[in-house]
């Protein structure tokens, strides 16, 4: 039988890229039972049972009705994001020259573009296809295997390398995916970039069949476990891998309660949230509304219910860093396996207040684990996450909450394995306790 971290392994894995998170999100969904919806068709919806609805293939809100009416009860809403900074492949571009063959790529979010460099390095995403009827069709693209790298330049070279170096996006971090002889026949030479014939193979279509794609240069290694006791896990994009998991099992296990049970997974969060998929859209305000209508609340109900809410944000906190203390409060550090942290900044980077992070905490014992909390250096900003944008559109009250992480935003990063066992608990207990009054 597997344990949580080898579900949450396998589930980094199969997640390269956030339309794949929605596709394996939406996998273990249907598996325990869950119906999918399309917002353009008519809903019907019956008491205990559990549905998800997909908006542009990278967002998915599941949500059980509560035995109780909404504007009674209100909901419980757990969110986070599926996306993270990455190297998007430019695919139709074609750089030749000297017999080596790269792809052009452009800088998603803010990652630590150095920690992207002399790595193997896979291609996932989505394309658009043209189908035989004349339409669009859209196909899933993981080759979950080394194709390319982004080499550095020997320090011979740049003797101050080690001193602080920017790279240029445009110049220096295109990927090397093939050096063949002078002589060899080029992909550029063919008609089609070496990207797009890689994956128009991938695919057993035409190169001409591919109308947009959305592909994404991703780490081709999978997460490991290490530690004296296998307490720490490492791979890519557990920002916020850890907190669409933790959502996940807390959801998929929860029995029908008298309130509505929410899972978010919204897209873009890297980048402000400001799309259609984004926290800063219509997305988790529209399937709220349409669970009221349903539920035959009138238009006064629905403001009853989101303001009898509560919504837990989840993503992920700057655990403390041993080799750079001065970059941190010390009073307000969390530490890997020390527990979930609450997040709180006094200009609203977070959503959290009093109230909201006393809920929180009432909820952590109940769960029986440790809580945290993260407060940057008075003198520092921080992040910020999709709690801020979905609490204003709503008006429900919200904390954010995180999982300690270190090397936030490499193409790597490393946590705890308690803490996420502990944030799984946490939002169970959400899911099973009413805090919302």
């Amino acid at each position: 039988m597997s344990t949580p971290i080898d579900r949450f392994i396998d589930f980094v894995a199969a997640s390269p890229t956030a339309f794949h998170a929605v596709d394996s999100i939406a996998a273990a969904l249907i598996a325990n039972g869950a119906k999918k919806l399309d917002e353009r068709e008519t809903w019907k919806l019956g008491p205990g049972h559990a549905y998800f609805v997909e908006r542009s293939g990278s967002a998915l809100i599941a949500f059980r009705q509560g035995a109780r009416p909404p504007q009674e009860s209100g909901f419980t809403v757990a969110g986070a994001h599926t996306d993270s900074p990455a190297l998007k492949a430019r695919l139709e571009k074609s750089l030749s020259g000297k017999g080596m063959e790269r792809v052009a790529v452009e800088i998603y979010g803010g990652p630590i573009v150095s920690s992207w460099l002399d790595r193997p390095l896979s291609l996932a995403g989505r394309v658009a296809l043209r189908s035989t009827g004349g339409g669009i069709e859209t196909r899933l693209v993981n080759l979950a295997r080394p194709v390319g790298v982004v080499p550095d330049l020997a320090i011979h070279l740049n003797r101050d390398i080690n001193k602080g170096f920017e790279y240029n996006a445009q110049t220096q971090l295109p990927v090397l995916v093939a050096a063949l002889p002078v002589s060899a026949d080029s992909a550029s030479s063919k008609g089609a970039s070496w990207a797009l014939q890689l994956v128009a193979s991938d695919l057993g279509v035409e190169t001409e069949a591919i109308l947009g794609a959305d592909l994404f240069f991703v780490d081709a290694q999978r997460p490991v476990v290490f530690g004296s006791e296998g307490e720490l896990v490492n791979g890519p994009r557990l920002d916020d891998l850890l907190g669409c998991h933790a959502i996940l099992e807390a959801f998929a296990l929860a029995p029908q309660a008298d309130w509505g049970q929410i899972a978010c997974f919204l897209d873009n969060e890297e980048v402000g949230s400001r799309t259609a998929q984004g926290a800063d859209s219509s997305f988790l305000r529209d399937t709220l509304g349409r669970i009221c209508s349903l539920s035959g609340c009138a238009t006064e109900d629905f403001y009853r219910a989101l303001a009898s809410s509560f919504c837990v944000s989840v993503d992920v906190a700057q655990a403390f860093h041993p080799s750079y203390p001065e970059k941190y409060d010390d009073f307000y550090a969390p530490l890997l396996n020390g527990g979930p942290a609450v997040k709180a900044n006094a200009n609203f980077r977070y959503a959290t207040d009093a109230q909201t992070e006393a809920r929180f905490r009432l909820l952590c014992e109940s769960a029986g684990v440790s809580c945290q909390k993260l407060q940057s250096r008075a003198d520092l900003s921080p992040g910020s996450t999709i709690g801020p944008m979905s609490s204003s559109l709503t008006g429900m009250p919200t904390v954010d909450v995180g999982a300690p992480l270190l090397s936030m935003h490499a193409i790597r990063e490393t946590a705890g394995v308690r803490d996420h066992e502990a944030m799984t608990a946490v939002i169970g207990a959400l899911y099973a306790r009413s805090l919302t009054r």
